[in-house]
C-alpha cells in the first residue's frame, strides 16, 4: 500500500503532460511491467537504507557503515559486464524471476534474524553483499527485458520511464524506510521489502513478450560473452564514445553531487535540514530530467541531447562554486541532478537504439560500470581533490574539464551521426 501510492501519482502526473499514445506507458505489456518495477524499487530503496541505519546502529562506526555500503554496491560495479553477458546468454523472464526470489528469500530471512534480535554486523554485511549481488543482476535484465515489451521506436521512451521509476524511488523510499524504523522497527522493513517484490513476479507472469532475436553462442562461457561483448563496445563508432561521455560526466558532475554533505555545511553554512532539501532538490531535477527523455524519440536528438546536458551540469558546477546564497545553490544542485540524469538517461536510450540485441546486456552492463562505478570513484576523486584545495576550487576545476569533454565529444557523436548518414 505504501508503494502504491508513489505509482498512482506518477502516472497520473504523465498522463497530465504527455499524450499516452506517443508513450511507452500506452503500451499494456510496458504499463504493467512499468508498475511492477516501480513498486520493488520502492522497496529495495527500504530495504537498503534499513540496512545502512542498522550497520550504524550495531556499531556507531562511520567506517563500518561505509563498508556494508561497499558490499552493497561494489557486486553491481564490479561484476555488471558478467551480469550483462548473462541476461544475453539466457531467457530474461526466467532470470529476473529468480532475482526477485532470491530478492524476496534473503530479504525475509534478515527479516527473521532482526526479529530475533540476533543481528550482528558480519551478518549484516553478508546479507547485504548477496543483496548486492541479485541488485547487480537486477540492473542489466530489468533493462533488456525492454526489447521483449515495446516495439523499437518507444525504446528511448521506455529507458525515460524505467528513469523515473529509479529517481522517484531513490525520492520516496528513503522517507518511507525512516517512518516505518520509526513506528514498526528494521525487522518489518526488511520484510515489507519481500513483500514488495511480489507485485513485480506478477507482472512478469501476467505480460505478452515480444520474441527475441534468436541468437548464436559461438563460445561456450560467460568470460568469452564478456570478451565479445567489450570488443563490440569498443570497436562501435557511438557507443565506445557514449560510455566515455556518461564516465566523464559521473566522475566530474555526480562526483561533486557526492561532496553534497559538505558543500551543505562549508559553503551554505547549513544543517541536516538544509541538506535534506538539497537531497530532495536534486532528487526532483533528476525526476524531470527522466520525464524529458520518455519525449525523446529521434537519435539525432538523444545525441545531441547527450552531451549537451553534460555541458549544463558543468556550466551549473561553476555557478555553485561562485555563489554561497542558499536558494540559488538549491536551484542549482536541482539543475545539477536534472543534468546529470539527463545525461546518463539519454546515453542509455541511445545505446538501446544503437547496440544489436545480442549484445545488448552486455553494453548495458557497461552503462552501470561507467555510470555507477564513476559516480563512486567520482566521490573519491573530487572528495580527495576538495581536501587537498577547497570545494569552490574542484568544483571550478570540474566544470572547466567538463565543458572541454562535453564539446570534445559532443563534436566527435555528431560527426559519427554525419558520416552514418552520409553512409
Amino acid at each position: 500500500m505504501l508503494a502504491a501510492y508513489p505509482t498512482t501519482t506518477i502516472i497520473i502526473l504523465i498522463r497530465k503532460l504527455y499524450s499516452l499514445s506517443t508513450s511507452a506507458l500506452s503500451n499494456r505489456n510496458f504499463a504493467i511491467y512499468f508498475a511492477g518495477t516501480l513498486i520493488v524499487l520502492h522497496g529495495l530503496w527500504i530495504y537498503r537504507l534499513t540496512i545502512s541505519w542498522m550497520a550504524w546502529e550495531l556499531t556507531n562506526s562511520v567506517f563500518l557503515v561505509g563498508v556494508v555500503s561497499f558490499c552493497q554496491f561494489s557486486p553491481g560495479i564490479i561484476l555488471g559486464p558478467i551480469f550483462g553477458a548473462a541476461a544475453d546468454r539466457y531467457d530474461l523472464v526466467k532470470m529476473a524471476m529468480f532475482i526477485h526470489f532470491g530478492m524476496m528469500s534473503i530479504s525475509l530471512t534478515l527479516a527473521v534474524i532482526t526479529g530475533f534480535d540476533k543481528l550482528s554486523i558480519e551478518v549484516l554485511a553478508g546479507f547485504a553483499l548477496l543483496q548486492g549481488v541479485m541488485g547487480g543482476a537486477y540492473t542489466p535484465t530489468r533493462l533488456s527485458l525492454i526489447t521483449q515489451l515495446v516495439p523499437r521506436k518507444l525504446f528511448a521512451s521506455a529507458t525515460g520511464f524505467l528513469a523515473i521509476a529509479f529517481n522517484l524511488s531513490r525520492f520516496v523510499g528513503p522517507g518511507l524506510a525512516g517512518l516505518i524504523i520509526s513506528v514498526l522497527g528494521a525487522a518489518w522493513a526488511f520484510g515489507l521489502f519481500a513483500c514488495l517484490v511480489i507485485p513485480a513476479i506478477i507482472s512478469l507472469l501476467i505480460v505478452d513478450l515480444l520474441p527475441r532475436s534468436p541468437r548464436v553462442i559461438e563460445d561456450s562461457n560467460i568470460l568469452g560473452d564478456l570478451r565479445d561483448g567489450l570488443k563490440y563496445a569498443l570497436n562501435h563508432p557511438v557507443i565506445r564514445w557514449l560510455l566515455i561521455l556518461v564516465g566523464t560526466n559521473g566522475i566530474l558532475a555526480r562526483g561533486i553531487l557526492e561532496l553534497l554533505p559538505a558543500i551543505t555545511d562549508i559553503i551554505f553554512d547549513g544543517g541536516s535540514a538544509e541538506f535534506a532539501i538539497f537531497t530532495s532538490a536534486a532528487g526532483a531535477g533528476a525526476i524531470i530530467a527522466s520525464i524529458a527523455v520518455t519525449r525523446s524519440q529521434d537519435t539525432g536528438r538523444l545525441l545531441r541531447l547527450a552531451p549537451m546536458a553534460a555541458l549544463g551540469s558543468s556550466i551549473l558546477l561553476f555557478i555553485l562554486a561562485m555563489t554561497s546564497t542558499y536558494w540559488i545553490g538549491v536551484f542549482v544542485v536541482a539543475g545539477l541532478g536534472g543534468c546529470c540524469t539527463l545525461c546518463g538517461i539519454s546515453v542509455q536510450a541511445l545505446l538501446q537504439l544503437e547496440v544489436e540485441d545480442e549484445f545488448r546486456g552486455r553494453v548495458l552492463g557497461l552503462w552501470g560500470v561507467f555510470a555507477i562505478g564513476a559516480t563512486a570513484t567520482g566521490g573519491f576523486i573530487m572528495g580527495g581533490v576538495a581536501r587537498a584545495t577547497s570545494i569552490s576550487i574542484t568544483s571550478v576545476g570540474a566544470s572547466i574539464l567538463l565543458s572541454v569533454f562535453a564539446l570534445l565529444l559532443g563534436a566527435i557523436l555528431v560527426q559519427s551521426q554525419n558520416k552514418r548518414s552520409e553512409a
